[in-house]
Formats: structure tokens, C-alpha cells, sequence
């Protein structure tokens, strides 16, 4: 970025110095949806991380556009891809930039590339992260396109979206409200001038209420001691079943060496003695994965399970 593209932030004001109000918006989206990009294009400058720099942190940025105050947060990617979703770090850098636009962003735009086919799976991922700002969060959400130059060659954005399922369900969740940016401006035609001023009715529908920050902050922190507790207990109670399948293996094994004694008229054999020790040594050191041997609830084992157990393990060792 050359030092004449560099600008100093400004202070957050809430308006401009005349009489329009400010506008505050936040960008969301997977990795390499195009979120910098439009905010460069909102902002009408190259402030934010050129394409193909990852952003890492919420970064906030405050333009004067169209005579009033816009400020633009830009926020992490998420990786729609692995099994687990996005990392806590991403997670909270979202949360975190709510925080960068106080007392609270007017506008989230959910930035969707279409460059490929939408998937059930990213569809579910943007859902989750618009959630983690609160349920309320779709009352202030738009649907924001990245078009590259030939991808609607043939067809429109309206028809794009009517023609997937997952695409016009996401709509549907935030009210309708869709957008798109292309690559390479088309002439006459102002897109970032239609989506402030779709913005604009939107905060009018919603009466200029915020999305706060302090709400946001305060329901992202509930969560994260409520997700803690959940995981804490739920590793207390596999230590007790873990626990209580060991005792009731030894208990096995003592009654069997029990019988065997029995048997031989009172007198164990050395080979008993021997099973016996192994057993035990191989109930203490593969404790943590009995309970993953079998399907059933471990809280609910029965003796057949137990000897089912004790019968697969004698066979590997």
C-alpha cells in the first residue's frame, strides 16, 4: 500500500458534520469471500488488506462517503470447509469488531462469493456466524454478493438466487435483503451508491436502532462460560464412567479368578495368576479407550457387556 493511500483513523463520532446520520457496518464471511475488497469499495480508498492478504483481526476504518461519516469493520474469514467450523480466535475477532464500532453497527453485510456453487454446508456455517452476534443480528442483516466479471453471463442475480435452494434461504433469513458487487464496474451504474442507500432503508425499518455492542459483548460472553461449564461436565462425567467401568472390570475379573480357584479345589493356577495380572495392567493403562470400544452407554453396561469387552481384549494380547 503506498503512504499516500494510508490514512490516519479517525475517531468514532456517530455523525457527520451535517445532519445526516453515520453509518456503521460490519463485514462477515468466509476467507476469501472478498470482504476487504468491499470495503476498499465502500470506502472508496484502499484502507483495508489487498486480495489474497488474509485478514487476521478486526480492523476498522472511517470514511466521509456521499457527505456523511461511514465506518467499515473488516473481520477474519472463516474456513467453511473443516468438520469443527471456524477457530475461537476467528469467533472472537468477530465478536470483537462489533466492539470497534460503538455503541453498535447499524448494518452486518454477510459478504457471499459467487464464484462457486453454495452449498448446504457454507449455508449453515454464515447462519451459525451471523448467531454468534445474537439472534437479533438478522433484523440487521444483508445478503452482500461478490460477482466476478462473467459469472451471471447468462443469467441474472435474481434468477442466481431463485435457482438455489441454500442462496434464497439465507436471503429469507435476512429479510429478503440481497446485494451484489461486481468485479468490474458496469457503466452507469453506482453499486456501492444503491447498497448505501439500501442500508439506509433498512436502518429506517428498524427505527435506527443499533445492533449494541455491549448486548452483543455480553451474550458472546454468556455463551463462552455456558460452552465451558458444558464442557467441564461433560468431562467429568466420562472420568466417572471411565471410572466405574475399570470397577466393574476388576469386579469381573476377581469373581472369574474366583471360580477358577474354586475349581482346582481351592489352589490357583499359575496361568490364572498370570491372566489375571494382565488384565488388571490392561484395564489401568487402556482405561480411556474401554468406553469407546463398545456403542452402548457406558453408564448402562451390563455383565455381558463387560465379558464382551474383556473377551475382544484377551484376543489382542
Amino acid at each position: 500500500m503506498d503512504s499516500e493511500e494510508v490514512m490516519v483513523e479517525m475517531e468514532e463520532t456517530g455523525k457527520s458534520s451535517d445532519s445526516q446520520p453515520g453509518l456503521r457496518i460490519i463485514l462477515i464471511g468466509e476467507r476469501e469471500a472478498g470482504k476487504s475488497a468491499v470495503g476498499n469499495a465502500i470506502l472508496g480508498s484502499k484502507v483495508f488488506d489487498a486480495v489474497g492478504v488474509r485478514t487476521r483481526e478486526a480492523v476498522k476504518w472511517q470514511r466521509e462517503v456521499a457527505e456523511r461519516q461511514v465506518t467499515v469493520v473488516d473481520t477474519p474469514g472463516w474456513e467453511w470447509f473443516p468438520s469443527r467450523g471456524s477457530s475461537l480466535g476467528v469467533r472472537r475477532e468477530i465478536v470483537r469488531g462489533v466492539s470497534l464500532c460503538q455503541p453498535g453497527p447499524h448494518a452486518v453485510l454477510l459478504v457471499v462469493p459467487l464464484s462457486f456453487s453454495f452449498t448446504k454446508r457454507e449455508r449453515q456455517a454464515a447462519e451459525e456466524h451471523v448467531e454468534l452476534l445474537g439472534e437479533r443480528a438478522w433484523g440487521h442483516t444483508v445478503v452482500l454478493f461478490t460477482v466476478k466479471g462473467g459469472r451471471l453471463k447468462d443469467a441474472t442475480l435474481e434468477e442466481e438466487v431463485e435457482e438455489s435452494e441454500e442462496l434464497q434461504g439465507l436471503v429469507e433469513r435476512c429479510g429478503g435483503r440481497y446485494h451484489a458487487l461486481y468485479g468490474r464496474s458496469r457503466k452507469g451504474h453506482d453499486a456501492v451508491a444503491e447498497l448505501l442507500e439500501k442500508l439506509d432503508n433498512m436502518v429506517a425499518k428498524n427505527r435506527g436502532k443499533l445492533l449494541s455492542s455491549e448486548e452483543v459483548l455480553e451474550e458472546a460472553r454468556e455463551k463462552e462460560e455456558e460452552e465451558e461449564r458444558r464442557h467441564q461436565e461433560e468431562d467429568r462425567e466420562r472420568e466417572e464412567d471411565l471410572r466405574r467401568v475399570k470397577e466393574a472390570l476388576r469386579e469381573l475379573e476377581m469373581e472369574e479368578v474366583t471360580e477358577e480357584v474354586q475349581g482346582e479345589g481351592g489352589e490357583a493356577t499359575e496361568v490364572s495368576t498370570r491372566q489375571q495380572r494382565g488384565r488388571r495392567r490392561y484395564t489401568d493403562e487402556k482405561s480411556d479407550t474401554v468406553v469407546e470400544s463398545i456403542s452402548a452407554d457406558p453408564t448402562h453396561l451390563t455383565w455381558s457387556d463387560l465379558r464382551a469387552i474383556r473377551d475382544q481384549r484377551c484376543k489382542t494380547q
